[in-house]
Protein backbone atom coordinates (compact mmCIF):
# COMPACT_ATOMS: atom_id res chain seq x y z
CA UNK A 1 0.00 0.00 0.00
CA UNK A 2 1.26 3.49 -0.88
CA UNK A 3 1.12 6.67 1.09
CA UNK A 4 1.31 10.25 -0.18
CA UNK A 5 4.29 12.37 0.64
CA UNK A 6 3.86 16.14 0.73
CA UNK A 7 6.46 18.36 -0.89
CA UNK A 8 6.39 22.02 0.03
CA UNK A 9 2.87 21.52 1.29
CA UNK A 10 1.40 21.73 -2.19
CA UNK A 11 2.35 18.80 -4.38
CA UNK A 12 1.46 15.24 -3.44
CA UNK A 13 3.43 12.39 -4.89
CA UNK A 14 3.49 8.69 -4.31
CA UNK A 15 6.17 6.18 -3.67
CA UNK A 16 5.56 2.44 -3.60
CA UNK A 17 6.47 0.29 -0.66
CA UNK A 18 7.88 -3.15 -1.34
CA UNK A 19 7.41 -5.88 1.19
CA UNK A 20 9.21 -9.20 0.76
CA UNK A 21 10.20 -8.24 -2.78
CA UNK A 22 6.57 -7.72 -3.84
CA UNK A 23 5.23 -4.39 -5.11
CA UNK A 24 1.79 -3.32 -4.00
CA UNK A 25 1.53 -0.49 -6.54
CA UNK A 26 0.81 3.13 -5.91
CA UNK A 27 -2.29 5.13 -5.20
CA UNK A 28 -2.49 8.83 -5.88
CA UNK A 29 -3.68 11.12 -3.16
CA UNK A 30 -6.64 12.29 -5.20
CA UNK A 31 -7.70 8.66 -5.47
CA UNK A 32 -7.67 8.39 -1.69
CA UNK A 33 -8.09 11.79 -0.12
CA UNK A 34 -10.87 11.81 2.42
CA UNK A 35 -12.81 8.99 0.85
CA UNK A 36 -10.89 6.46 2.89
CA UNK A 37 -7.85 4.40 2.03
CA UNK A 38 -8.36 1.07 0.29
CA UNK A 39 -7.83 -1.83 2.62
CA UNK A 40 -4.98 -4.27 2.09
CA UNK A 41 -6.12 -7.28 0.15
CA UNK A 42 -6.83 -10.38 2.17
CA UNK A 43 -3.88 -12.66 2.58
CA UNK A 44 -1.34 -9.88 2.23
CA UNK A 45 0.56 -8.60 5.23
CA UNK A 46 -0.02 -5.10 6.57
CA UNK A 47 2.62 -2.75 5.34
CA UNK A 48 4.55 -0.29 7.46
CA UNK A 49 3.27 3.30 7.66
CA UNK A 50 5.48 5.46 5.49
CA UNK A 51 3.52 8.70 5.81
CA UNK A 52 6.55 10.16 7.59
CA UNK A 53 9.04 9.31 4.91
CA UNK A 54 12.76 9.50 5.44
CA UNK A 55 15.02 11.87 3.55
CA UNK A 56 15.70 9.41 0.75
CA UNK A 57 12.01 8.82 0.14
CA UNK A 58 11.32 12.55 0.19
CA UNK A 59 13.99 13.22 -2.42
CA UNK A 60 12.57 10.41 -4.51
CA UNK A 61 9.09 11.91 -4.14
CA UNK A 62 10.28 15.31 -5.29
CA UNK A 63 11.89 13.66 -8.30
CA UNK A 64 8.65 11.86 -9.13
CA UNK A 65 6.70 15.11 -8.71
CA UNK A 66 8.96 16.84 -11.19
CA UNK A 67 8.49 13.98 -13.63
CA UNK A 68 4.71 14.14 -13.23
CA UNK A 69 4.76 17.88 -13.96
CA UNK A 70 7.04 17.37 -16.94
CA UNK A 71 4.83 14.56 -18.25
CA UNK A 72 2.20 17.01 -19.46
CA UNK A 73 2.86 17.32 -23.20
CA UNK A 74 3.28 20.72 -24.80
CA UNK A 75 0.01 21.92 -26.35
CA UNK A 76 -0.11 23.34 -29.85
CA UNK A 77 -2.23 26.41 -30.52
CA UNK A 78 -4.75 24.20 -32.30
CA UNK A 79 -5.04 21.92 -29.27
CA UNK A 80 -5.46 24.88 -26.91
CA UNK A 81 -8.21 26.30 -29.12
CA UNK A 82 -9.99 22.93 -29.26
CA UNK A 83 -9.56 22.50 -25.50
CA UNK A 84 -11.31 25.82 -24.88
CA UNK A 85 -13.98 25.45 -27.58
CA UNK A 86 -16.51 24.23 -25.02
CA UNK A 87 -16.02 27.45 -23.08
CA UNK A 88 -17.08 29.48 -26.12
CA UNK A 89 -20.36 27.58 -26.46
CA UNK A 90 -20.91 27.59 -22.71
CA UNK A 91 -20.49 31.36 -22.41
CA UNK A 92 -22.63 32.08 -25.49
CA UNK A 93 -25.35 29.95 -23.93
CA UNK A 94 -25.05 31.70 -20.56
CA UNK A 95 -24.97 35.18 -22.05
CA UNK A 96 -28.31 34.63 -23.75
CA UNK A 97 -29.83 33.00 -20.68
CA UNK A 98 -28.45 35.50 -18.19
CA UNK A 99 -28.81 38.76 -20.13
CA UNK A 100 -31.48 38.24 -22.78
CA UNK A 101 -33.84 35.40 -21.84
CA UNK A 102 -34.29 35.39 -18.07
CA UNK A 103 -34.77 39.16 -17.46
CA UNK A 104 -37.44 39.47 -20.15
CA UNK A 105 -39.23 36.31 -19.05
CA UNK A 106 -39.16 37.37 -15.40
CA UNK A 107 -40.66 40.71 -16.40
CA UNK A 108 -43.45 38.90 -18.27
CA UNK A 109 -44.13 36.68 -15.24
CA UNK A 110 -43.89 39.21 -12.38
CA UNK A 111 -44.69 42.52 -14.05
CA UNK A 112 -42.62 45.69 -14.33
CA UNK A 113 -43.09 46.82 -10.75
CA UNK A 114 -41.87 43.59 -9.13
CA UNK A 115 -39.39 42.32 -11.72
CA UNK A 116 -36.37 43.14 -9.54
CA UNK A 117 -37.67 41.18 -6.57
CA UNK A 118 -38.72 38.25 -8.76
CA UNK A 119 -35.28 38.14 -10.36
CA UNK A 120 -33.80 38.14 -6.86
CA UNK A 121 -35.81 35.04 -5.91
CA UNK A 122 -34.71 33.13 -9.01
CA UNK A 123 -31.06 34.11 -8.48
CA UNK A 124 -31.13 33.26 -4.78
CA UNK A 125 -32.39 29.71 -5.21
CA UNK A 126 -30.20 28.91 -8.21
CA UNK A 127 -27.20 30.44 -6.48
CA UNK A 128 -27.61 28.28 -3.38
CA UNK A 129 -27.92 25.16 -5.53
CA UNK A 130 -24.92 26.15 -7.63
CA UNK A 131 -22.78 26.86 -4.60
CA UNK A 132 -23.21 23.52 -2.86
CA UNK A 133 -23.41 21.37 -5.96
CA UNK A 134 -20.24 22.85 -7.49
CA UNK A 135 -18.13 22.16 -4.41
CA UNK A 136 -19.44 18.63 -3.83
CA UNK A 137 -19.34 17.63 -7.47
CA UNK A 138 -15.83 19.00 -7.92
CA UNK A 139 -14.54 16.90 -5.04
CA UNK A 140 -16.25 13.77 -6.34
CA UNK A 141 -15.13 14.32 -9.91
CA UNK A 142 -11.50 14.49 -8.78
CA UNK A 143 -11.89 10.88 -7.62
CA UNK A 144 -13.89 9.57 -10.56
CA UNK A 145 -12.35 7.23 -13.13
CA UNK A 146 -13.86 5.34 -16.06
CA UNK A 147 -12.84 3.71 -19.31
CA UNK A 148 -14.04 6.90 -21.02
CA UNK A 149 -11.98 9.22 -18.83
CA UNK A 150 -12.43 11.35 -15.76
CA UNK A 151 -13.63 14.71 -17.10
CA UNK A 152 -14.99 14.14 -20.62
CA UNK A 153 -18.01 11.96 -19.67
CA UNK A 154 -19.35 14.55 -17.26
CA UNK A 155 -18.78 17.44 -19.65
CA UNK A 156 -20.98 15.56 -22.13
CA UNK A 157 -23.64 14.72 -19.53
CA UNK A 158 -23.75 18.32 -18.35
CA UNK A 159 -23.98 19.69 -21.88
CA UNK A 160 -26.90 17.35 -22.66
CA UNK A 161 -28.63 18.54 -19.50
CA UNK A 162 -28.11 22.16 -20.50
CA UNK A 163 -29.63 21.49 -23.91
CA UNK A 164 -32.75 19.80 -22.53
CA UNK A 165 -33.41 21.96 -19.46
CA UNK A 166 -33.35 25.13 -21.56
CA UNK A 167 -36.73 24.16 -23.01
CA UNK A 168 -38.28 24.37 -19.54
CA UNK A 169 -37.88 28.17 -19.49
CA UNK A 170 -41.05 29.88 -20.74
CA UNK A 171 -42.55 33.30 -19.96
CA UNK A 172 -45.95 31.68 -19.32
CA UNK A 173 -44.70 29.70 -16.31
CA UNK A 174 -45.59 30.56 -12.75
CA UNK A 175 -42.73 32.12 -10.81
CA UNK A 176 -42.13 29.02 -8.67
CA UNK A 177 -42.14 26.65 -11.63
CA UNK A 178 -39.66 29.01 -13.27
CA UNK A 179 -37.46 28.79 -10.17
CA UNK A 180 -37.53 24.98 -10.44
CA UNK A 181 -36.79 25.02 -14.18
CA UNK A 182 -33.90 27.41 -13.71
CA UNK A 183 -32.55 25.18 -10.93
CA UNK A 184 -32.47 22.23 -13.37
CA UNK A 185 -30.54 24.34 -15.85
CA UNK A 186 -28.16 25.48 -13.12
CA UNK A 187 -27.43 21.91 -12.02
CA UNK A 188 -26.62 20.93 -15.60
CA UNK A 189 -24.18 23.80 -16.02
CA UNK A 190 -22.35 22.79 -12.85
CA UNK A 191 -22.04 19.19 -14.03
CA UNK A 192 -20.51 20.43 -17.29
CA UNK A 193 -18.32 23.32 -16.14
CA UNK A 194 -16.66 21.87 -13.04
CA UNK A 195 -15.03 18.92 -14.87
CA UNK A 196 -14.08 21.27 -17.69
CA UNK A 197 -12.13 23.49 -15.30
CA UNK A 198 -10.48 20.38 -13.89
CA UNK A 199 -9.57 19.28 -17.42
CA UNK A 200 -7.82 22.60 -18.02
CA UNK A 201 -5.63 22.02 -14.97
CA UNK A 202 -5.03 18.36 -15.87
CA UNK A 203 -3.58 18.96 -19.33
CA UNK A 204 -1.96 22.41 -19.10
CA UNK A 205 1.85 22.36 -18.72
CA UNK A 206 3.15 24.88 -16.17
CA UNK A 207 4.97 26.91 -18.81
CA UNK A 208 1.74 27.34 -20.83
CA UNK A 209 -0.57 28.44 -18.02
CA UNK A 210 -0.53 32.07 -19.13
CA UNK A 211 -1.28 31.27 -22.77
CA UNK A 212 -4.08 28.83 -21.95
CA UNK A 213 -5.56 31.34 -19.52
CA UNK A 214 -5.48 34.11 -22.13
CA UNK A 215 -7.14 31.94 -24.79
CA UNK A 216 -9.73 30.78 -22.27
CA UNK A 217 -10.49 34.41 -21.49
CA UNK A 218 -10.75 35.14 -25.20
CA UNK A 219 -13.18 32.24 -25.65
CA UNK A 220 -15.16 33.49 -22.68
CA UNK A 221 -15.59 36.92 -24.20
CA UNK A 222 -15.94 35.56 -27.72
CA UNK A 223 -18.87 33.50 -26.47
CA UNK A 224 -20.39 36.60 -24.94
CA UNK A 225 -19.96 38.45 -28.23
CA UNK A 226 -21.57 35.61 -30.14
CA UNK A 227 -24.43 35.65 -27.65
CA UNK A 228 -24.90 39.38 -28.12
CA UNK A 229 -25.03 38.99 -31.90
CA UNK A 230 -27.63 36.23 -31.60
CA UNK A 231 -29.49 38.28 -28.98
CA UNK A 232 -30.04 41.10 -31.48
CA UNK A 233 -32.37 38.78 -33.37
CA UNK A 234 -33.83 36.97 -30.34
CA UNK A 235 -37.29 38.51 -30.50
CA UNK A 236 -37.44 38.12 -34.28
CA UNK A 237 -36.46 34.46 -34.06
CA UNK A 238 -38.83 33.44 -31.28
CA UNK A 239 -38.01 31.13 -28.39
CA UNK A 240 -37.90 27.73 -30.10
CA UNK A 241 -35.54 28.75 -32.95
CA UNK A 242 -33.41 30.67 -30.45
CA UNK A 243 -33.17 27.64 -28.18
CA UNK A 244 -32.28 25.42 -31.14
CA UNK A 245 -29.43 27.74 -32.14
CA UNK A 246 -28.09 27.78 -28.58
CA UNK A 247 -28.17 24.01 -28.17
CA UNK A 248 -26.62 23.38 -31.58
CA UNK A 249 -23.68 25.67 -30.83
CA UNK A 250 -23.19 24.15 -27.37
CA UNK A 251 -23.30 20.59 -28.72
CA UNK A 252 -20.81 21.43 -31.48
CA UNK A 253 -18.28 23.09 -29.19
CA UNK A 254 -18.59 20.24 -26.68
CA UNK A 255 -17.80 17.77 -29.46
CA UNK A 256 -14.73 19.78 -30.49
CA UNK A 257 -13.34 19.84 -26.94
CA UNK A 258 -13.95 16.17 -26.23
CA UNK A 259 -12.91 14.73 -29.61
CA UNK A 260 -10.31 17.16 -30.92
CA UNK A 261 -8.87 18.63 -27.73
CA UNK A 262 -6.00 17.15 -25.68
CA UNK A 263 -6.49 13.63 -24.40
CA UNK A 264 -6.89 13.26 -20.66
CA UNK A 265 -3.95 11.76 -18.71
CA UNK A 266 -3.86 7.99 -19.19
CA UNK A 267 -4.51 7.29 -15.50
CA UNK A 268 -8.00 8.79 -15.92
CA UNK A 269 -9.01 5.87 -18.14
CA UNK A 270 -8.37 3.21 -15.50
CA UNK A 271 -11.71 2.41 -13.80
CA UNK A 272 -11.68 2.15 -10.04
CA UNK A 273 -14.14 1.76 -7.21
CA UNK A 274 -14.63 4.84 -5.06
CA UNK A 275 -14.52 4.01 -1.33
CA UNK A 276 -17.32 5.29 0.96
CA UNK A 277 -17.12 8.94 1.98
CA UNK A 278 -16.30 9.87 5.55
CA UNK A 279 -18.57 12.90 5.49
CA UNK A 280 -17.31 15.20 8.25
CA UNK A 281 -13.65 15.08 7.25
CA UNK A 282 -14.82 15.31 3.65
CA UNK A 283 -16.72 18.56 4.33
CA UNK A 284 -13.81 19.97 6.30
CA UNK A 285 -11.43 19.17 3.46
CA UNK A 286 -13.64 20.91 0.92
CA UNK A 287 -13.10 24.31 2.50
CA UNK A 288 -9.65 23.66 3.98
CA UNK A 289 -7.80 25.69 1.29
CA UNK A 290 -9.68 28.80 2.41
CA UNK A 291 -8.09 28.75 5.86
CA UNK A 292 -4.86 26.86 5.23
CA UNK A 293 -3.65 28.69 2.10
CA UNK A 294 -3.58 32.45 2.52
CA UNK A 295 -3.10 33.44 -1.11
CA UNK A 296 -5.79 31.05 -2.33
CA UNK A 297 -8.17 32.58 0.21
CA UNK A 298 -7.36 36.10 -0.97
CA UNK A 299 -7.76 35.20 -4.65
CA UNK A 300 -11.13 33.68 -3.71
CA UNK A 301 -12.15 36.86 -1.86
CA UNK A 302 -10.94 39.08 -4.69
CA UNK A 303 -13.00 37.18 -7.26
CA UNK A 304 -16.02 37.26 -4.97
CA UNK A 305 -15.94 41.01 -4.34
CA UNK A 306 -15.29 41.95 -7.96
CA UNK A 307 -17.99 39.58 -9.12
CA UNK A 308 -20.51 41.32 -6.86
CA UNK A 309 -20.15 44.41 -9.02
CA UNK A 310 -19.78 42.65 -12.36
CA UNK A 311 -22.85 40.46 -11.80
CA UNK A 312 -24.95 43.45 -10.75
CA UNK A 313 -24.06 45.43 -13.87
CA UNK A 314 -24.58 42.49 -16.22
CA UNK A 315 -27.80 41.30 -14.63
CA UNK A 316 -29.51 44.69 -14.49
CA UNK A 317 -28.29 46.15 -17.79
CA UNK A 318 -31.47 45.21 -19.65
CA UNK A 319 -33.72 46.65 -16.96
CA UNK A 320 -31.61 49.84 -16.82
CA UNK A 321 -31.85 50.33 -20.59
CA UNK A 322 -35.57 49.61 -20.52
CA UNK A 323 -36.34 51.96 -17.59
CA UNK A 324 -33.76 54.75 -17.94
CA UNK A 325 -32.60 54.91 -21.55
CA UNK A 326 -35.95 53.89 -23.06
CA UNK A 327 -34.75 53.23 -26.61
CA UNK A 328 -37.12 52.67 -29.50
CA UNK A 329 -35.68 49.16 -29.92
CA UNK A 330 -37.00 46.13 -28.02
CA UNK A 331 -35.16 45.74 -24.70
CA UNK A 332 -33.46 42.45 -25.62
CA UNK A 333 -32.13 43.86 -28.88
CA UNK A 334 -31.06 47.10 -27.21
CA UNK A 335 -29.07 45.40 -24.45
CA UNK A 336 -27.41 43.08 -26.97
CA UNK A 337 -26.37 46.05 -29.10
CA UNK A 338 -25.21 47.98 -26.05
CA UNK A 339 -22.96 45.13 -24.94
CA UNK A 340 -21.34 44.54 -28.33
CA UNK A 341 -18.63 47.21 -27.81
CA UNK A 342 -17.75 45.58 -24.48
CA UNK A 343 -17.60 42.13 -26.00
CA UNK A 344 -15.75 43.15 -29.16
CA UNK A 345 -13.05 45.02 -27.27
CA UNK A 346 -12.60 42.58 -24.37
CA UNK A 347 -11.12 39.60 -26.29
CA UNK A 348 -8.56 41.89 -27.90
CA UNK A 349 -7.46 43.47 -24.65
CA UNK A 350 -7.48 40.03 -22.96
CA UNK A 351 -4.67 38.92 -25.26
CA UNK A 352 -2.58 42.00 -24.46
CA UNK A 353 -2.26 41.53 -20.71
CA UNK A 354 1.31 41.62 -19.35
CA UNK A 355 2.33 38.23 -17.98
CA UNK A 356 4.53 39.72 -15.26
CA UNK A 357 2.14 42.24 -13.72
CA UNK A 358 -1.13 40.63 -12.73
CA UNK A 359 -1.95 43.09 -9.94
CA UNK A 360 -1.45 46.13 -12.17
CA UNK A 361 -3.89 44.59 -14.63
CA UNK A 362 -6.48 44.18 -11.87
CA UNK A 363 -6.00 47.75 -10.66
CA UNK A 364 -6.39 49.18 -14.15
CA UNK A 365 -9.49 47.10 -14.78
CA UNK A 366 -11.03 48.29 -11.51
CA UNK A 367 -10.57 51.94 -12.49
CA UNK A 368 -12.33 51.32 -15.80
CA UNK A 369 -15.16 49.40 -14.13
CA UNK A 370 -15.70 52.23 -11.63
CA UNK A 371 -15.82 54.70 -14.52
CA UNK A 372 -18.46 52.54 -16.17
CA UNK A 373 -20.58 52.53 -13.02
CA UNK A 374 -20.37 56.33 -12.80
CA UNK A 375 -21.60 56.67 -16.38
CA UNK A 376 -24.48 54.28 -15.73
CA UNK A 377 -25.50 56.34 -12.70
CA UNK A 378 -25.85 59.50 -14.79
CA UNK A 379 -26.53 58.45 -18.41
CA UNK A 380 -29.94 58.49 -20.06
CA UNK A 381 -29.06 58.14 -23.75
CA UNK A 382 -28.16 55.13 -25.85
CA UNK A 383 -24.82 56.56 -27.11
CA UNK A 384 -23.68 56.93 -23.50
CA UNK A 385 -24.73 53.33 -22.89
CA UNK A 386 -22.45 52.33 -25.78
CA UNK A 387 -19.63 54.41 -24.28
CA UNK A 388 -20.05 52.75 -20.89
CA UNK A 389 -20.01 49.35 -22.54
CA UNK A 390 -16.79 50.17 -24.40
CA UNK A 391 -14.99 51.37 -21.27
CA UNK A 392 -16.13 48.33 -19.31
CA UNK A 393 -14.91 46.05 -22.11
CA UNK A 394 -11.41 47.53 -22.08
CA UNK A 395 -11.06 46.56 -18.43
CA UNK A 396 -13.15 43.41 -18.32
CA UNK A 397 -11.19 41.46 -20.93
CA UNK A 398 -7.82 41.61 -19.16
CA UNK A 399 -9.51 41.13 -15.80
CA UNK A 400 -11.17 37.79 -16.51
CA UNK A 401 -8.00 36.46 -18.15
CA UNK A 402 -5.70 37.49 -15.33
CA UNK A 403 -8.01 36.26 -12.57
CA UNK A 404 -7.86 32.70 -13.92
CA UNK A 405 -4.08 32.97 -14.21
CA UNK A 406 -3.99 34.12 -10.58
CA UNK A 407 -5.97 31.04 -9.58
CA UNK A 408 -3.57 28.72 -11.39
CA UNK A 409 -0.68 30.50 -9.64
CA UNK A 410 -2.02 29.80 -6.15
CA UNK A 411 -3.70 26.38 -6.49
CA UNK A 412 -2.90 24.56 -3.22
CA UNK A 413 -2.66 21.10 -4.77
CA UNK A 414 -2.72 20.12 -8.44
CA UNK A 415 -3.98 16.66 -7.50
CA UNK A 416 -7.22 18.22 -6.22
CA UNK A 417 -7.50 20.79 -8.99
CA UNK A 418 -11.20 20.30 -9.77
CA UNK A 419 -12.17 20.46 -6.10
CA UNK A 420 -10.18 23.62 -5.47
CA UNK A 421 -11.34 25.19 -8.73
CA UNK A 422 -14.95 24.42 -7.88
CA UNK A 423 -14.40 26.09 -4.51
CA UNK A 424 -12.99 29.11 -6.34
CA UNK A 425 -15.93 28.86 -8.76
CA UNK A 426 -18.25 29.36 -5.80
CA UNK A 427 -16.90 32.91 -5.60
CA UNK A 428 -18.63 33.40 -8.95
CA UNK A 429 -21.83 31.84 -7.63
CA UNK A 430 -22.02 33.51 -4.23
CA UNK A 431 -22.77 36.92 -5.78
CA UNK A 432 -25.98 35.40 -7.14
CA UNK A 433 -26.95 34.76 -3.53
CA UNK A 434 -25.83 38.20 -2.33
CA UNK A 435 -25.50 40.84 -5.04
CA UNK A 436 -28.39 40.07 -7.37
CA UNK A 437 -31.05 39.63 -4.64
CA UNK A 438 -29.84 42.75 -2.82
CA UNK A 439 -29.71 44.78 -6.02
CA UNK A 440 -33.14 43.53 -7.08
CA UNK A 441 -34.82 44.59 -3.87
CA UNK A 442 -32.88 47.88 -3.77
CA UNK A 443 -33.91 48.56 -7.35
CA UNK A 444 -37.61 48.06 -6.61
CA UNK A 445 -37.51 50.11 -3.40
CA UNK A 446 -35.27 52.79 -4.89
CA UNK A 447 -37.53 53.25 -7.89
CA UNK A 448 -40.49 53.73 -5.55
CA UNK A 449 -38.58 56.24 -3.43
CA UNK A 450 -37.37 58.02 -6.55
CA UNK A 451 -40.93 58.52 -7.76
CA UNK A 452 -41.86 60.18 -4.46
CA UNK A 453 -38.68 62.29 -4.44
CA UNK A 454 -38.85 63.22 -8.10
CA UNK A 455 -35.48 61.56 -8.85
CA UNK A 456 -35.47 59.56 -12.06
CA UNK A 457 -33.91 56.08 -11.98
CA UNK A 458 -33.00 56.46 -8.30
CA UNK A 459 -32.96 52.69 -7.76
CA UNK A 460 -30.34 52.23 -10.48
CA UNK A 461 -28.21 55.05 -9.11
CA UNK A 462 -28.12 53.20 -5.79
CA UNK A 463 -27.16 49.80 -7.16
CA UNK A 464 -24.46 51.13 -9.51
CA UNK A 465 -23.07 53.25 -6.67
CA UNK A 466 -22.73 50.09 -4.60
CA UNK A 467 -20.84 48.51 -7.52
CA UNK A 468 -18.12 51.14 -7.14
CA UNK A 469 -17.73 50.11 -3.49
CA UNK A 470 -17.39 46.47 -4.58
CA UNK A 471 -14.61 47.29 -7.06
CA UNK A 472 -12.65 49.35 -4.53
CA UNK A 473 -12.85 46.49 -2.03
CA UNK A 474 -11.65 44.10 -4.72
CA UNK A 475 -8.54 46.20 -5.28
CA UNK A 476 -7.81 46.22 -1.54
CA UNK A 477 -8.01 42.43 -1.35
CA UNK A 478 -5.84 41.96 -4.44
CA UNK A 479 -3.11 44.17 -2.98
CA UNK A 480 -2.80 41.79 -0.02
CA UNK A 481 -1.93 38.73 -2.17
CA UNK A 482 1.76 38.05 -1.56
CA UNK A 483 2.49 35.33 -4.10
CA UNK A 484 1.37 37.34 -7.14
CA UNK A 485 3.10 40.38 -8.57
Amino acid sequence: MSHPTQTNGSESVIHSVHEKGESYGSIEEDDVGLLGRPSVEEGRPDLPDTSTADTTALLHSEHVSAEVSAAKPHLSTFKILCLNAFWFGYQLYWFLVFVAIVPSQIKAIAGDKHKGSALSIVSLFSGLLNLFLAVFFGALNDRFRSRYGKRHPWIIVGALGMCTSLFLLWPTNTLWFYVLAYACLTASTVIASVPFNGLIADVTPPEQKGRVSAIMGGMNLGGYLGGALVGIFAETLGLVPLYMIMTTILATTTFVTVRLGPREPEKHYVPQEIPPIDWWPFLAELVRPLWSHRDFRLVFMSRFVFQLGIATIQQFMQYWIDDCVKPSLPATRAVSLALIPLLAISPITALLIPSSSRKLTVYSAAVLMCTTALILMTAHTFPLALLASSIFGIGYGPFISVEFAMLIDVLPNEQDAAKDMSLWHSALVLPQIVATPVAGWVRDLGQTWGESLGVECFGYKLIFGVCIVYFVLGVSVTRAIRGIK
